[in-house]
Parts: C-alpha cells; sequence; structure tokens
C-alpha cells in the first residue's frame, strides 16, 4: 500500500511540474460540476417515471370505465369526418352555453362530449354500432323534423327563433338542418355569400329571378335573403319579414324614400311591391312593368292638363306624330319624383 500510494504521490507531484497546479484544480471543479448535474439527471428520471406511472393509472381508468359499460372506442374512430364541428362555435369549452362545455362524454374522450347533447344518449349505439335505430336523434332530410327541432330549440329558443312556432318553415316541416351545417367550420347559410345558394334548393323561382337584369347585388356577396326575409319566422304581415311591414324592410336601405313629404306618391307610401319586383326584373329599378305602362295600372282616367289614358301604337317614337309623354322615361320625364317631394311647387310630383 505504501509502495502503491507513494506511486500515486509521484505521479501526481511530476504532472504538477509538468503543467503547473491550476488546471489540476480546473479538472477537479469540473468534476465535481458534472457529478452534481449527473445526480440532478438522475433525480429527474426518477420523477418522469413516477409521473408517467401516474398518468398510465390515469389513462387506464377511462378504459376500464368503457370496457364496465359496454363502451369500447370513442366516436371519432368512426366519425371522423364530422369532428370540424370542434371548430364551430358549438366546441367551445370555455362558452358554458355550448353543447362542448354541457355535454358528458360516454367515452372518456373530452371531444365525444358534445356529441350526447344533440343526440341523445349514444351508449347502446356504441355498443352496437352497425345496428341501426340506436342513435335517439339524427339530422338530416331522412329524419323527422321534430324532435331535431325539440333539440336545437332546447337551446336556440330565444332571439330571432321566438317566432318558429307557427312560421312558414316549421309549418312546412322543415328542419334546422335543412339549411344549417352544423359539422362545419363556416355555416353557408350563415355566410353573405354563400346564404343564397342554400335558400334557391327550395325557391328556385327566386333563383331565376335574382338572374334577371336590374336585381339587388346577391350575387356579387352583398346582400343576402336574410336581409329582408327573417327565416326563423316574424311578426311580419308577410313572407316573414325582417321589419313588420315591406316598406319598413326597404327603408332600412332605401332611407331617403321614408319621407314624410309635403307631397306623396300614395301607391310607393302604400307598398313598394305596387311598383318594384323585389327579387330582380328585366326593367330597371326593378320595376313589374316599363313607364308609362306601369302608370297607366292606376291613371287610366283623362286628367284636367292631359289624358292619361293608355296610348296607342301610333303614338310611338317612330311615328309622325310621337306623344311627348312616351317618348324615352314616359310619365318619368316630367314626374321624376315619383317617391314624392316636398318642393312647395311639387303638388304633381315635377321637382
Amino acid at each position: 500500500m505504501n509502495a502503491y500510494g507513494n506511486f500515486s504521490r509521484n505521479r501526481r507531484e511530476m504532472f504538477e511540474r509538468i503543467v503547473g497546479t491550476r488546471p489540476m484544480k480546473k479538472i477537479i471543479e469540473t468534476s465535481r460540476t458534472l457529478l452534481a448535474a449527473l445526480a440532478m439527471m438522475l433525480a429527474m428520471g426518477f420523477s418522469i417515471s413516477a409521473t408517467a406511472q401516474t398518468a398510465g393509472k390515469d389513462d387506464a381508468a377511462p378504459a376500464r370505465s368503457r370496457a364496465e359499460s359496454g363502451v369500447t372506442k370513442p366516436c371519432i374512430e368512426c366519425h371522423e369526418g364530422f369532428y370540424t364541428i370542434t371548430k364551430t362555435k358549438h366546441g367551445v369549452k370555455g362558452d358554458s352555453r355550448t353543447p362542448q362545455a354541457q355535454g358528458k362524454s360516454i367515452t372518456g374522450s373530452p371531444e365525444d362530449a358534445m356529441c350526447g347533447t344533440c343526440h341523445g344518449d349514444l351508449t347502446a349505439h356504441n355498443r352496437t354500432p352497425r345496428v341501426q335505430g340506436l342513435v335517439p336523434i339524427t339530422f338530416g332530410k331522412k329524419s323527422a323534423a321534430e324532435p331535431q327541432n325539440e333539440a336545437c330549440l332546447a337551446c336556440h329558443d330565444k332571439g330571432a327563433r321566438i317566432h318558429w312556432q307557427g312560421s312558414k318553415h316549421e309549418q312546412t316541416k322543415q328542419s334546422c338542418a335543412s339549411c344549417h351545417r352544423l359539422h362545419a367550420p363556416k355555416d353557408p347559410v350563415m355566410v353573405t355569400e354563400t346564404q343564397a345558394s342554400v335558400c334557391f334548393d327550395c325557391h328556385q323561382d327566386r333563383r331565376a329571378e335574382m338572374h334577371r337584369l336590374s336585381t339587388h347585388p346577391t350575387k356579387a356577396g352583398f346582400f343576402s335573403c336574410s336581409s329582408c326575409h327573417a327565416p326563423h319566422g316574424s311578426s311580419s304581415q308577410r313572407a316573414s319579414l325582417q321589419k313588420n311591414t315591406v316598406n319598413e324592410t326597404c327603408y332600412t336601405c332605401h332611407a331617403q324614400f321614408r319621407g314624410p313629404f309635403l307631397w306623396e306618391h300614395r301607391p310607393s307610401q302604400d307598398d313598394c311591391t305596387n311598383c318594384h319586383a323585389p327579387h330582380g326584373t328585366n326593367i330597371a329599378p326593378m320595376l313589374k312593368v316599363r313607364a308609362p305602362y306601369l302608370c297607366q295600372q292606376c291613371h287610366q282616367t283623362s286628367g284636367a292638363t292631359h289624358s292619361s289614358q293608355a296610348f296607342s301604337g301610333n303614338q310611338l317614337g317612330t311615328s309622325a306624330s310621337p306623344a311627348e309623354r312616351f317618348v324615352g322615361g314616359g310619365c318619368v320625364n316630367c314626374h321624376s319624383k315619383i317617391h314624392g317631394t316636398n318642393h312647395p311647387s311639387g303638388a304633381r310630383l315635377h321637382r
């Protein structure tokens, strides 16, 4: 031992004479640092292992729960394409009003919480997914409308939906899913540019009118059907309009014709559709009939200043004696303030 100790001491002294004592101190300090780091890594390894074991136990709990109830797998394994609903308002976990927040998952998967909120108890369907008719509520054209609407109205029973009972769509047995795509991140019927295409699936006559020469800017994406109509019903006199009357609905955009005027044109104050076809015509500005024939539907008697009777063919602009009131714009050549005027001398809507 003494010989071995003397040999080691001699080697150390020789090393110190060659390289000095400072490098030796650095080596010792570095070794201590490495030992401390190694000890820390070992401690972290034990901690990670314990956490993994705990997590494994937590993950196993839902699996045991599913096995005990007969539920074997989460909904996403079969219905992967429908999980885009997590990107919609229905899938917001932080909002207590949503199906995601209110629902309770039977599979242990948090994404499945909202499925049962709308579709009902899915335990039997999950146990035997190939058996038809085990989903309490299914959505679509092949299913009855009333159960679908009841599921939706359980949450959406306020605001614009308070007039749903008795509305035109409700009377014709339309379901919410007839128009809405609940699993789509962007529901087409809720987007101005695409809403009309959804409505046109049923209202095909309106599609044709919207493609005429004079129409609202629906095709350009600046105007939608719900700009005028309330699809869930309303208190309006007809056509489920957003406002109580046709004129009030039109005035939301065309406020310059609201009045009151000193001199009013009674048909325009009564109903805009007396002269205009709101879905489109081939006569600008969306007139039902070209002037002067439109005016002559009401003004058929002889007046004090000139006859307002229907013009005949020999009074056209190409005839020998054309009627000055018929050429070009017809009646509005003179009666330009056709919706009404506040001018003191505008009794005949001239100015």
